[in-house]
């Protein structure tokens, strides 16, 4: 996009010779009356005047062509005067450095496209350039003309396509950087939602604590309601409670822990087993048993009264 603004722009600006004759024609009548150093000047100013619109050209189209492959992002800091960016030697530096062996391939390959397409071209016209002296001023202009605009519509047509390759080309290797290996991803993981070891240990401390605390409430009880695997210990004080409460559950190992701590405080045992796996699968620890569980519990718990006033 660059190097066709920059060449556009300047066909454009070349299609009237006025202001070069102009310029020259000043130079020679100044020739003989000014110095060397008003003569550097004038001519300074007018191939800056003349160059400015090329280098506006060469900056739009560079925006441009960043804006169309991403959004901008505005760095003042980067714009900044750094001494050591004028140094050739640290520039040469930077450019070893910076480049990779693809890169520098792409060079390789751009400049050697270009020598090809110039050789072609100058070759294909080699017969009328050697003529050109022949020829009239107007005549050679038309053929050196149109020599050059053939020639930069085959650089920038084959550096269009090189271009758009290598756009491509570029964002998969842009993706392909950015993407996380496993390892990456784990490490995020850790970072983000903790370690899963220490989330299972912690899990595991959690969950030893609440069997502790349940544990050590059993011996409150009143009854504890089994079958041969499910066990649920239930509590129930009238005076503090709207509905019976069901303060440990259990099966397997922890339900012989409940049994063991039932015997050992004296708590009645009573086998129901349907009662105990409803309560085991509907009821949590510390909560109060539904409404539908309500009469077998107070068929229960009428039971454990009544053996507890008959007389030994």
């Amino acid at each position: 996009m660059t190097l066709l603004a920059c060449t556009a722009t300047v066909f454009y600006l070349m299609q009237s010779p006025t202001g070069f004759r102009a310029f020259l024609a000043g130079m020679l009548q100044k020739a003989t009356t000014a110095n060397s150093s008003e003569l550097i000047r004038h001519a300074g100013t007018y191939f800056l005047t003349a160059a400015a619109p090329v280098f506006i050209a060469a900056v739009l189209a560079a925006l441009a062509g960043n804006f169309l492959q991403g959004l901008p992002i505005f760095a003042p800091q980067a714009a900044t005067l750094k001494w050591e960016r004028l140094s050739p030697v640290q520039g040469f530096s930077r450019l070893k450095t910076r480049m990779s062996w693809i890169q520098w391939l792409k060079m390789v390959f751009l400049v050697g496209l270009v020598a090809l397409i110039v050789w072609k071209t100058v070759s294909a016209s080699w017969d009328q350039l050697v003529t050109l002296p022949a020829h009239s001023l107007d005549s050679s202009n038309s053929v050196i003309r149109s020599l050059m605009m053939r020639l930069l519509a085959y650089i920038i047509i084959a550096v269009g396509i090189l271009a758009a390759g290598d756009y491509f080309i570029q964002r998969w290797r842009f993706e392909e950087s950015i993407k996380q290996t496993k390892a990456e991803v784990k490490d995020d993981l850790k970072a983000t939602e903790g370690n899963p070891a220490v989330k299972a240990k912690i899990r595991s401390i959690q969950r030893e604590a609440a069997r502790r605390r349940m544990m050590s409430r059993v011996k409150d009880a009143d009854v504890i309601v089994t079958n041969p695997t499910h066990y649920a210990a239930l509590e129930y004080k009238p005076d503090r409670m709207p509905a019976p409460r069901v303060i440990a559950k259990g099966r397997d190992l922890i339900a012989q822990q409940i049994q063991a701590l039932g015997r050992e405080h004296d708590i009645p045992t009573v086998e129901n087993v349907p009662l105990a796996q409803a309560l085991y699968r509907l009821v949590d620890i510390d909560h109060d048993i539904p409404l539908e569980l309500y009469k077998p519990v107070a068929e229960v718990l009428a039971h454990v009264y009544k053996i507890r006033q008959r007389p030994e």
